[in-house]
């Protein structure tokens, strides 16, 4: 099974730490190929991020169909580019918002995100609208940290979050919580753990471990989007 992995950042410089972050979640007949982008925003942090990054995004995934991969997960909370690159290539496509958002549902009847940016709160309120699980989502909080600065300063982002969860848990009474960007690397063991350990075992779902895990349920089950939700174009690609 291969399965691209694409990150929609103009760098390749987390590109190790993600290949790193992946491994853990993936089968052994698995392989993974981490790319980026070659144009668009520098990152996705608002809707005009996303807007300009989704034609490069959408070329990516129409690529890896090319290329034979299975699958193609979009390394981004936000889901960019996924609606539209369903529209035009058959390999099962996946972001980082609707695993986390749906399996978040399962285990937690009032559920929570942290994400990095008000902007960022935004489009992820639109998503979980138009899946309709808004209902189910308690709150969506911000620790208004560009994706560039969050790994800045060493244990910096740990307490953020952890101040954050604690937040959340008392005030919102939410009983489990998704981390609202992939960029939050590691953090979600670690928020689970520290809670745990003063008696309050929350949920904390990694959006990258369940994005991976669902994919790869979807390939193996030979599952895709359906064509009556999402009619095929006779475009093969997005040109510039």
């Amino acid at each position: 099974m291969k399965i691209k992995v694409i990150v929609p950042l103009l760098t390749s410089k987390y590109n190790s730490a993600v290949q790193e972050e992946l491994l853990p979640y993936i089968a052994p007949d698995v392989s993974i190929t981490v790319v980026n982008l070659a144009s668009g925003s520098s990152s996705i942090e608002s809707r005009y991020d996303e807007i300009y990054s989704t034609p490069e995004i959408v070329n990516k995934i129409v690529e890896s169909e090319e290329e034979g991969y299975d699958g193609v997960f979009v390394s981004c909370v936000s889901d960019p580019g996924i609606s539209v690159a369903r529209e035009i290539v058959d390999i099962p496509i996946v972001g980082g918002f609707e695993p986390a958002a749906l399996s978040a549902g399962i285990i937690s009847k009032r559920w929570g995100i942290i994400t990095i940016s008000q902007s960022c709160a935004r489009l992820i309120r639109d998503l979980a609208t138009l899946a309709g699980i808004h209902q189910q989502l308690a709150c969506i909080c911000s620790i208004d940290q560009p994706i560039n600065e969050l790994h800045k300063m060493p244990g910096q982002l740990e307490d953020v979050l952890l101040t954050k969860v604690k937040k959340m848990i008392g005030e919102e009474q939410v009983t489990a919580i998704v981390l609202g960007c992939t960029g939050m690397m590691g953090m979600a063991k670690y928020l689970s753990n520290e809670m745990k350990a003063v008696g309050i075992p929350i949920q904390v779902i990694d959006p990258t471990a369940v994005a991976l895990g669902y994919l790869q349920m979807m390939i193996r089950a030979g599952l895709t989007h359906s064509r009556l939700e999402y009619p095929k174009l006779t475009l093969t690609k997005i040109n510039d």
